[in-house]
């Protein structure tokens, strides 16, 4: 398979110079070993650790000895470098390289908020000149709604930001998703380009969350491409493909540094507003469509906006016991999650939550009930699971909340959700698999939503499942 260039994708008409991002400095919320793949980067990518005493380490990733071995948990972060930097390749008049080839990148790995935010600190401090920040933590994983500024995670973030560096944001790959990033940061929600710039082939992608933060703003701010960005193979020859707005944020990031390394001049606000107001807009889609060349033309002629974006809260609760009645379904969740946290609300008063009109409040309902308590509860939520909707995630809450109590006995009951196709669903089959039916093929989850490729992951297990009823018979 042979798909666009990335900077094709990202609607520019030719490649960038070689020398994009040269002499800025580009810290990555990852982290990355000294893989062979990457070895012309020698002397420009660091690896912070902070540690449990808030000690902090800092190496120079390829002074270390190189390597050519990769797993899963090292990968993420070397096709993020590699989609910022990888040495150009040319294959069938396509002609690949990475975004931002001359930028300096400082990868920090530190999953704690206390010891990300010492990290920030600490990276601020060196004469890196350092400008973007690349963002790829998820918002909150599941459930609560509540102002952002509250976010452990977002107050993490506070040096950067008040450093005036640019924060470019995986918006997120799952609906379950429910309170999203703040508007500080330029959010970079995906869609399914299927690997060309031919817009008549652009569709949503179904596991990309879009939809309000706690204080009422819609994310994400930008689409890019999600699916099948190319990198060169970490295993061998041609091609590995990365997928997730790990990739499509990680896009951004790269132009965004080649804007800063050719217009010093420019500021964080003047990118995002130009990125935002010169991107297409297209019916059907939560967000608009990354337009390099218009960003780029509208930069070289002259256009300037450093009007921040307004954070103010758009809704806020100051009488939780009379917003949980409120019309607003945000003002609605905002007071669930308080009643529930100050634990106000019996638990059949938080099941009637649970049969709200918004997803985003059955969410914070499905977040306060917790794993069931007996038996007979658990049914109710495994009737939850079939009658709900995949649109926001809400069906996906449920099977991921079954998963964390799960037993054996329930294999009939997850390969009944086979049928919901969704990829936040197989991924709890396969985890359900995984542990308790190891023989069990495996289901190597694309993130490519087309049905022939979902049909192919799953008829393996959907054998195995005819088999072992068969013999059980």
């Amino acid at each position: 398979m042979v798909v666009e260039p990335t900077w094709k994708r990202i609607g520019l008409t030719k490649p960038l110079e070689g020398n994009s991002g040269q002499g800025i400095g580009i810290i990555v919320l990852d982290e990355v070993i000294p893989h062979e793949s990457l070895s012309h980067l020698k002397g420009r990518v660091k690896q912070v650790k902070v540690h449990k005493d808030l000690t902090i380490t800092c190496t120079d990733v390829f002074g270390e000895p190189i390597t050519k071995e990769v797993n899963e948990y090292t990968e993420h972060g070397l096709m993020v470098l590699n989609l910022l930097a990888h040495q150009p390749i040319e294959i069938r008049d396509n002609f690949y390289r990475g975004l931002a080839p001359s930028a300096h990148f400082i990868f920090l790995s530190a999953n704690k908020p206390e010891r990300r935010k010492k990290g920030l600190e600490w990276i601020l401090q060196q004469d890196w000149n350092t400008k973007i920040c690349l963002n790829l933590r998820v918002p909150q994983e599941r459930g609560w709604m509540s102002p952002t500024h509250e976010d452990p995670n977002v107050q993490a973030m506070k040096p950067v930001l008040d450093a005036g560096l640019l924060v470019v944001t995986a918006g997120g790959n799952s609906k379950v998703h429910n309170n999203l990033h703040p508007k500080q940061y330029l959010v970079v929600g995906g869609f399914n380009d299927k690997g060309s710039s031919d817009q008549n082939r652009y569709e949503q992608h179904p596991s990309v969350s879009y939809g309000l933060n706690g204080d009422g703003h819609w994310r994400p701010d930008l689409l890019a491409p999600y699916t099948y960005l190319p990198l060169p193979s970490l295993r061998g020859k041609g091609f590995d493909y990365f997928g997730g707005t790990c990739g499509s944020s990680a896009l951004v990031a790269g132009l965004c540094a080649y804007f800063m390394s050719t217009m010093p001049d420019l500021t964080p606000d003047d990118i995002r507003n130009v990125l935002t107001e010169t991107a297409d807009v297209l019916e059907g889609f939560p967000a608009p469509i990354i337009n390099g060349e218009r960003a780029l033309n509208a930069l070289k002629d002259g256009y300037r906006n450093n009007k921040p974006p307004s954070t103010d809260p758009l809704v806020k609760v100051t009488n939780e016991n009379e917003s949980i009645i409120s019309e607003n379904p945000l003002e609605r969740a905002l007071a669930l999650t308080m009643l529930i946290k100050n634990e106000k609300l019996k638990r059949e008063e938080i099941w009637k939550q649970t049969n709200d009109e918004s997803p985003m409040v059955k969410k914070v309902a499905i977040q306060g009930l917790g794993d069931p308590v007996d038996q007979i509860e658990r049914e109710k939520y495994w009737n939850k699971v079939h009658k709900e909707s995949s649109e926001f995630g809400v069906r996906e809450f449920w099977a991921y909340t079954l998963l964390s109590t799960t037993t054996k006995e329930e294999l009939d009951k997850w390969m009944s959700l086979v049928e919901y196709r969704t990829i936040d669903i197989w991924i709890c089959i396969n985890l359900f698999l995984r542990k308790f039916y190891p023989d069990a093929p495996e289901m190597e989850i694309s993130p490519d939503p087309d049905p022939k490729i979902m049909t192919t992951i799953v008829a393996p297990v959907l054998d195995w499942y005819k088999q072992s009823i068969n013999s059980s018979v």
